[in-house]
């Protein structure tokens, strides 16, 4: 970790030339730091920030070690991209978490906002009754099936249809998802080949999941400043092995 960290701490700091990245996928990471004598065990979260440039290509911008998703950490982290010279983005993807939102607002106010289509999706799903498992799976591929439009005009038309046969089988889950559909169309602004890109925040090859089993097999970290090396370390190694 200590030879890394000159690595680590130039890829934080590097300036981010203007209007290289379109987009950025922020997400936050919970983990737990060790015991120590006399201490418990204690939660902590990785609040991570992805950029996205035209073509769908992604970097892994900065992230930051805190107690809990909060506005101040995540404008905090916004803020640092922004002293590095990313001064403007077309959309800013979360899962929802409304101190995102609100970071954005102060650091972002121009940018967009997408709801991650995966995590709205478990919590819809979670409004419906007990199905059976076919009708568990219709449920599944109509519901995808609406963000394959080509078009956000496509999709609306689709997500009607949607709602209209579902209307009666599950009337809590359609009230929701007709209350927050304005919420995950944004990535319908960008072009079709990569946009899916930015309809979910499981980015490139589901990095954010392979961090995540890493950090589960990881012994722990010894504290907030532990984690971020362990996760600068975890992102140079994974960029070597893909060379």
């Amino acid at each position: 970790l200590e030879q890394a960290q000159g690595a680590v701490h130039q890829r934080r700091s590097d300036p981010i030339p203007p209007g290289r990245y379109r987009a950025v996928v922020v997400d936050g990471i919970y983990l737990r730091y060790r015991r120590r004598a006399g201490r418990p065990a204690r939660q902590g979260v990785l609040l991570v920030a992805v950029g996205v440039r035209d073509g769908g290509s992604f970097d892994v911008l900065d992230w930051r070690a805190a107690p809990g998703e909060t506005i101040e950490d995540y404008e905090a982290l916004l803020t640092h991209l922004w002293e590095r010279g990313l001064e403007q983005v077309d959309l800013i993807v979360s899962d929802g978490a409304e101190a995102v939102v609100s970071a954005a607002q102060v650091v972002y106010p121009s940018a967009r906002h997408q709801l991650c289509l995966a995590h709205w999706f478990r919590n819809l799903e979670a409004l419906t009754p007990r199905l059976p498992w076919f009708r568990r799976r219709k449920f599944r591929r109509e519901f995808w099936w609406i963000w394959e439009a080509e078009s956000e005009a496509q999709a609306r038309q689709w997500a009607r249809r949607f709602s209209a046969r579902w209307r009666w089988g599950a009337p809590e889950m359609v009230e929701k998802f007709q209350q927050e559909i304005e919420r995950v169309l944004a990535f319908f602004a960008f072009p079709s080949r990569w946009r899916h890109r930015l309809r979910t925040t499981n980015l490139g090859e589901g990095w954010f999941r392979h961090l995540r089993r890493y950090l589960s097999r990881f012994p722990g970290c010894r504290d907030a400043e532990h984690s971020e090396q362990v996760l600068g370390c975890f992102l140079l190694a994974a960029e070597q092995a893909h060379r």
